[in-house]
């Protein structure tokens, strides 16, 4: 197969990384170009990985207790540096509090704390032991078309990569290009607007967030439970205790120039507990993209995976998992195409239809993105009352942290109306979000079984129109 399938891969992230591995171990020809190196992979600090999406991709992870164990867990190798992916404390339960403290839930937290930059360079590794080229200091910066301008005629037949070394630029062929190169999608957004699916990613689908890790002043008496704040500055905040010594938190807030900056509710939060040192390890921060997947995956030669598919759960701003599910689901859709010879839009309809229906990720985020589009509006003192009349229940917010939409039944209605009738207002708000959450993932898990223009396009329409009755 390899003498006659080869795929080029844009981007070493997780999902890149796990679409390659995948693509060698089946005997393709794959080559990664990555811009960045090797020893800087991956952002500089701890993330929150879902287990399923680590167990379904291969790794033996610590998935109970609460503290980790196994040989992937870190701790210091032989020259005393970290080692291993996982951090030494897991979370099968994590609190979640009320904007103002004044209640807070306990829920299953199905994640797992990963070091990002040894899971990034674990990733790598994997990959090219399976067979994957991977070159770094090397960036795609745009696709080859051979015509076509809907999504069903484009046709991806390469890339222009250039050595960031000798500035050299090159055109290479492929049967398949994957576009990982994050929210920035530099090879998606360079496809025909036609195509429907080309469309950049709108600062409303953005939150700002920042972390910090610090170290920990153990002998300082400041009682502070790992905990997760819902809502907070019409976002988030956090703490968890990654071991005896370090303490990783953040905040993150809804891109808006009138919203605080994360960085400040991030040092308030820290003067406020003596506990938390001044002596910085890791962190940093940014935008992190909280949107909806476009409406199609692939085009004729050619997919999107990771950020640049917006494969990130809207709560909470987690991506990695998804990332590595969406690489996993391509590769079975090239290698199902490969071995037909084919590389057209309907050949790699597969990978749509696992995202958005068979896995129901794409399903269940959109719900999650309609949700949050109406309700990030809510003020602190709203939030606080949903979770002191147990609106927001522990089965609703253990959901939603984890990137499941559940359509509301009529208990879970009837139980709202008595608890929210003194607030009429946000009650109306709330069964809002719930309908139009219900109607978008009803309509994702309709999506279209193979490729065919007319009804995609039909879908689209009605995608777009649900969509938009949930935004400003």
């Amino acid at each position: 197969m390899s003498d006659k399938f080869t795929v080029i891969v844009a981007g070493a992230g997780p999902g890149g990384c796990i679409f390659a591995r995948d693509l060698a171990k089946a005997g393709i020809d794959v080559t990664v170009y990555e811009k960045g190196d090797y020893e800087t992979i991956g952002h500089n600090w701890s993330d929150a990985m879902e287990r399923s999406a680590l167990e379904a991709t291969g790794f033996a992870a610590p998935f109970e207790g609460s503290v980790n164990t196994g040989p992937l867990v870190k701790s210091k190798d032989a020259a005393g540096n970290p080692a291993g992916i996982y951090e030494q404390h897991a979370y099968p339960y994590m609190e979640v509090w009320a904007p103002d403290y004044s209640s807070r839930k306990t829920v299953n937290f199905r994640y797992v704390t990963t070091d990002r930059r040894a899971l990034g360079k674990l990733l790598v590794d994997q990959a090219r032991r399976a067979g994957a080229d991977v070159l770094f200091q090397h960036e795609v910066v745009d696709v080859i078309l051979a015509g076509g301008k809907s999504l069903g005629d484009v046709e991806v037949t390469g890339v222009v990569v250039k050595d960031l070394e000798t500035g050299e630029a090159r055109s290479l062929q492929a049967d398949i290009v994957a576009d990982d190169t994050g929210f920035n999608a530099i090879l998606r957004t360079k496809l025909p607007s036609s195509t429907g699916i080309a469309g950049k990613f709108s600062n409303e689908e953005f939150a700002m967030v920042h972390r910090t890790v610090r170290k920990r002043n153990k002998d300082v008496i400041d009682p502070v439970a790992d905990h997760y704040r819902y809502g907070y500055n019409m976002g988030y905040q956090w703490i968890q205790y990654l071991n005896e010594d370090e303490i990783d938190t953040g905040a993150g807030v809804r891109h808006d120039p009138k919203n605080p900056d994360p960085k400040d509710i991030v040092e308030e939060f820290i003067s406020r507990h003596p506990s938390i040192s001044d002596e910085v390890i890791r962190g940093g921060g940014g935008l992190c993209l909280v949107g909806r997947s476009p409406a199609s995956l692939v085009a004729g030669g050619f997919v999107v995976i990771g950020d640049a598919a917006s494969q990130t759960i809207p709560m909470t701003g987690c991506g990695a998992g998804g990332a590595m599910m969406g690489g996993k689901f391509a590769a079975e859709a090239v290698i199902a195409a490969a071995s037909k010879g084919k590389n057209d839009c309907d050949a790699l309809w597969e990978y749509n239809r696992q995202w958005f229906v068979g896995s129901k990720r794409g399903a269940n985020y959109a719900g999650l993105t309609a949700l949050r589009n109406i309700l990030q509006d809510l003020t602190h003192d709203d939030i606080s009352f949903l979770f002191r009349k147990d609106i927001l229940s522990n089965e609703m917010l253990t959901d939603s942290i984890n990137g499941i939409f559940t359509l509301p039944d009529l208990p879970t209605m009837l139980k709202t109306l008595g608890g929210g009738i003194t607030r009429p207002g946000l009650l109306l708000k709330l069964n809002a979000a719930t309908t139009a959450g219900t109607k978008i993932f009803k309509h994702y898990l309709a999506y279209p079984p193979e490729w065919d223009a007319a009804r995609f396009e039909a879908w689209k329409v009605k995608a777009d129109r649900l969509f938009a009755a949930t935004v400003k």
